[in-house]
């Protein structure tokens, strides 16, 4: 790989991620192209490093379980969400998620 070769994406650090665990939320969208479609609300997010998933819980169901591994994860420009893509453990598809936060602490 020359000086402007492509890196190669790995995804956001474990260290990173962690940072989201706790986080409370007030809605949860799916993103499809220029779409979304809400897919819970009122719930949060918990991050499982020894079993390798992020998983996203509202009104005490999980809706989303992704894997770790190739995770990008990064909060909203507003400061008011996180912006989720990986793969999914139970159907092995992309998904992108955003995760508005709750403004409850």
């Amino acid at each position: 790989m020359g000086l402007f070769g492509k890196k190669k994406d790995r995804g956001t650090p474990l260290k990173e991620i962690m940072n989201f665990h706790g986080k409370r939320l007030s809605y949860v969208v799916e993103r499809f192209g220029g779409d979304e479609e809400v897919i819970g609300k009122t719930g949060g997010i918990s991050v499982d490093p020894d079993n390798g998933k992020l998983t996203i819980v509202c009104n005490g169901k999980p809706i989303v379980d992704l894997s770790l591994e190739g995770l990008i994860c990064a909060e909203l420009m507003s400061h008011n969400g996180t912006d989720i893509k990986g793969t999914d453990i139970t159907t092995g598809k992309q998904r992108h998620i955003v995760a508005h936060y709750s403004s409850l602490k």
